[in-house]
Formats: structure tokens, sequence, C-alpha cells
């Protein structure tokens, strides 16, 4: 897979992630880690250089846990920003991740509704965080987010969704009128491997690019990339795709097999959080491996 050259806008990742420091004694006797590495470009991002999209993300390397919501676009037609819910939620995560006192283990599931049960602003999202504990990645689901995970640079492992119909997943919300409705949360664990890739990310990624796509970025990568590179070379040839009317997409695969005419990629924001799983020692950072 060639990577044309094409020009694009990213706003300071500052904007979209945040990365959480805290003592976490319970790492100590873990033989595995996760590093983890981001990019974000919102879908508007060219016309409005402004906008932040409705995707959000955070990570946390001392919890080893990371987390992706995208805001359900339809609240755009009553004139609300789903990205400010789906923002709130993940700051309100990280919020009740820096509560946890020394030693206490992540509840995925109790931390994601107690972030819903704070979030004031009206919209909605699909939610997936994930937390790798000892040898075995776990995560609470909501939606189309998700992640997949490679071994050997080959796909092993896909993240269930879960929706109501097609392209309408199922959702954390704060409905005007009725506030908050009864959400069901999927729980979900997965044995991983020293050397294995974690690719996660909103349902921008996934729609507008096949596992087997992402296995071939892997095996033209030298060595052992960086995943902020990587996760950039994911997300780079996601936004080319979504764009294309001549890429076969798998949003317009899926559509097809619902009775539905969609041609092309399909333009939505596009979050990617890649994790290596990598043996829990320290790590030389990019910058002192090229000198």
């Amino acid at each position: 897979m060639i990577i044309k050259k094409r020009r694009i806008a990213v706003r300071s990742q500052s904007n979209f992630q945040a990365t959480v420091s805290v003592s976490d004694d319970d790492e100590s006797g873990e033989k595995l880690r996760m590093n983890m590495g981001t990019c974000y470009f919102p879908k508007d991002i060219e016309s409005n250089p402004e906008s932040l999209g409705q995707d959000a993300h955070f990570i946390c390397q001392e919890r080893q846990t990371f987390g992706v919501a995208d805001g359900v676009g339809g609240w755009a037609k009553k004139g609300i920003d789903s990205g400010i819910f789906a923002r709130e939620l993940m700051s309100n995560y990280l919020t009740s991740l820096r509560s946890l006192k020394p030693g206490r283990a992540v509840d995925l599931k109790k931390i994601l509704l107690k972030a819903h049960s704070k979030t004031a602003a009206i919209g909605s999202s699909t939610a997936c965080v994930v937390s790798l504990k000892g040898d075995r990645l776990c995560y609470a689901n909501v939606g189309d987010s998700g992640f997949m995970v490679f071994r050997g640079k080959r796909l092993v492992y896909r993240s269930p969704t879960q929706q109501n119909y097609f392209n309408c997943p199922f959702s954390l919300g704060n409905w005007v009128g009725d506030g908050k409705r009864p959400v069901t949360v999927f729980l979900g664990e997965f044995d991983v491997e020293q050397g294995d890739i974690v690719v996660a990310g909103s349902d921008g990624v996934f729609d507008n690019l096949f596992g087997s796509e992402i296995e071939e970025i892997l095996q033209e990568s030298e060595g052992r990339p960086w995943p902020q590179d990587l996760a950039w070379t994911i997300a780079t040839v996601a936004s080319m795709n979504s764009t294309s009317e001549e890429y076969d997409s798998p949003f317009a695969t899926a559509a097809e097999s619902e009775g539905i005419e969609h041609v092309g990629g399909k333009i939505d924001d596009i979050t990617v959080i890649v994790a290596m799983i990598e043996l829990d020692q320290p790590r030389v950072s990019q910058e002192e491996e090229e000198e």
C-alpha cells in the first residue's frame, strides 16, 4: 500500500487527548505494558480549522488504560454538538481515574457509568474503554467504537459492536426531557502477548479500513514502529479512503448487505489509538533512539 502525499492540517493533540500521571502500585507485578500513541483528524478540519469534531479520547500510560468516544452525528439536526458530550464523558472518565487510590484496580464499567452520570451536556456518544491487566486486555464497550488486535502483523481479534440497526449504534446519552436512559455495557477480554499491536478507534477508522488493509500497513512498516507514527499512518490512510468515491469501503459493504446503496468511503471524524504490547521495562524515547 502506497500512501500518496496529501496535505492534512492537524490540530494540536492537546485539544483532543489528555494523559494522566497517577501513582499505580498495582502495576509493579505486571510483565506486560502498553506503549500508546494517538492521532485524530476531525472530518471538517480543512473547512473549519477551529472544529474539535465529535470524537474524544484519552490515554493513561500509568493506569494502562485508554478510551475513545464518538458523538452521535444525528444531534446536529437539532443544533446540538454531540462532540461536547463525548469530550465531557472522556474528561469525567479521567477524573475518576485520578481519584482511584493507589493499588486499586480499574473497574472499567463502574467508572464508565460514573462518568456518564456526571456528564451534563445534552447529546450522546459511543464509548470504548480498554485496560491492560497482567496479560489480559479488558474492555467495556457501548456502540461501534472498538479495537483490533494484531499478532505477527495478522488480525487475531476484533471487539464486537452493538447497534440497534445499521448505522445506529448503542450509545450513552443525555436526552432533552428524558435525561439519561438505561444503557447496556458490553464487557470482554482477550489474552495478549509481547509484540501484539492494538489498533483502536472510532467508527471513522473501521468504516474506512478493512482489517486486511491495516495488516498491509503493519507489514510494510520497518522494524517495530513507534505507536504515534503508526497511529498517524493508519489515520491518514483512513482519511484518504473516507473521501474517495472509488473506494469500496467497509461501510459501503455493510450498507449493501442491508439493501442500502452507498458509494465510496464514509466521511467522518477519525480517531486512532495504537498500543504496542511490550515487556514492562524502560524504553528509550524516540528522540533518544534517533540520536
